[in-house]
């Protein structure tokens, strides 16, 4: 069940007639004696709609809403614009000298033309008096007023398709957790200084879109614990996008963007995982080899990432790891210890290449992904021993190409523990004739275990 389908669960409990004034015989009636306080706290994880409803259940429920700590709202949930602005005027007049814990607002719909940045402006200037803690605005074009540059109280700041203005100052010394998706910014700089505002800041998520006058984001932070880059395949994204990260605390990295020409990695010294989705803008046009700039650029980026443990690579990221091994070495990942790697199909033998590049690597897991586009030929080389691979997982279609993938690990792995096969795809047929093969295979490893699934 998901998070919202637990609301309503809890809601139709405490609204039930057993939860009712009148009751029957000796039953405690223990949710009406619960003090004030203790009623608010477990009201503050309900949507407002779903807290007002409680109203009805007894007099001493009757005014309980309006002292909790939480306002969450959904513009679908009025029949009308002027009744969701009314609603939260109200809302944030009573009890105006208390705090809030958070406010979320989910607001589509046109509130009397041009006046919504009004009433943004006046519900943010309010919140912010009230020493708000969790803050989650999701308004398409209305613009977030600069008021909460200055939020001392704030913990957790999401923001979905709005757009900030520009500011000279930014201090939110409170905010560990910030999400943005698909926000729209005055300029470069103006990000920059709202990351490097949040002085304690631990987690950040940025979705891009098109068009949110970002040319180079620069991520610097000595606080920064984890970090998410996402973006759209939109053709209107610029193709000279720059990403500078400068975090020697991050330990959780997540980069996917195939448009995103350059990453720039000035200090991961703390890194342990990364996801890595990224094709540096290759997608647009083919590498080019005479191309030093870009060949000095997705070297540095490897080598700033390379003392990461544990990694996924999706298989758009292997192909450019391909093209770049055929100009010169690949840096190596000497501290990898886990990689769940996806290739294209029928390309399993672009993932020797990087693997040769992991000796301390003990675990594998390999899937596979089709992709119609017409790829560059592969080069067959001699191949290395895998001499740390211990623990091998594979999901894919096992073709005749693709069971030479296995044949490969079998017999090149000689400290191989366990190697597990996902047939799911396979006819029963295939499936025999598959492992017929796969016995016959000789194995590096005497003591490898084979597991079908």
């Amino acid at each position: 069940m998901d998070e919202d389908g637990e609301k309503r669960v809890r809601t139709k409990r405490l609204c039930s007639p057993e939860s009712s004034d009148k009751r029957s015989g000796n039953e405690v009636d223990w949710v009406r004696d619960l003090p004030e306080s203790l009623l608010s706290h477990v009201l503050l994880n309900l949507p407002t709609k779903d807290v007002v409803k409680t109203s009805v259940l007894s007099s001493k429920w009757r005014y309980v809403w309006r002292y909790v700590p939480s306002l969450e709202l959904d513009c679908r949930d009025f029949t009308e614009p002027n009744a969701l602005v009314s609603f939260i005027d109200s809302f944030l007049s009573f009890n105006h000298e208390s705090c809030l814990t958070k406010v979320k607002l989910r607001i589509y719909c046109n509130i009397d033309g041009e006046t919504y940045n009004v009433h943004m402006a006046r519900w943010i200037t309010v919140i912010v008096n009230r020493n708000v803690q969790n803050l989650d605005v999701a308004w398409p074009v209305v613009e977030i007023p600069r008021t909460l540059y200055k939020c001392e109280s704030l913990v957790s700041l999401k923001l979905s398709e709005v757009t900030l203005p520009k500011t000279e100052f930014v201090s939110l010394p409170s905010v560990k957790v910030m999400v943005l998706n698909w926000v729209e910014f005055d300029n470069d700089l103006s990000l920059e200084m709202l990351i490097s505002g949040c002085s304690v800041l631990e987690s950040l998520t940025l979705c891009r879109r098109s068009g949110d006058n970002v040319e180079v984001l620069r991520v610097s932070s000595q606080s920064l614990l984890s970090f998410n880059y996402y973006g759209s395949s939109s053709k209107s994204f610029r193709d000279d996008l720059v990403v500078v990260i400068d975090a020697p605390k991050v330990e959780n990295l997540m980069l996917s963007h195939d448009i995103t020409a350059s990453f720039i990695i000035k200090n991961l010294s703390s890194l342990v995982e990364a996801d890595i989705d990224i094709e540096f803008n290759f997608c647009r046009k083919k590498f080019d080899p005479n191309d030093l700039a870009k060949r000095e650029m997705i070297r540095n980026f490897f080598v700033g990432i390379s003392g990461v443990k544990n990694m996924t690579i999706a298989a758009c990221t292997l192909e450019v790891i391909y093209d770049y091994s055929r100009c010169e070495p690949l840096p190596l990942f000497p501290n990898l210890s886990f990689l769940s790697a996806d290739f294209y199909d029928r390309r399993w033998e672009i993932l020797p290449i990087f693997l040769e590049s992991c000796p301390n690597l003990k675990s594998l897991v390999v899937e596979t992904t089709c992709f119609p586009r017409k790829r560059t030929s592969i080069l067959s080389y001699p191949r290395r021993l895998l001499s740390s691979l211990e623990y091998v997982k594979i999901d894919l279609s096992l073709d005749r190409r693709n069971v030479e993938l296995v044949s490969y690990l079998l017999e090149n792995s000689p400290i191989l523990k366990k190697l597990t096969l996902s047939l799911d795809n396979c006819s029963i047929n295939k499936s025999i004739i598959i492992l017929k093969e796969l016995v016959q295979t000789p194995r590096r490893s005497r003591s490898c275990q084979v597991v079908v699934l």
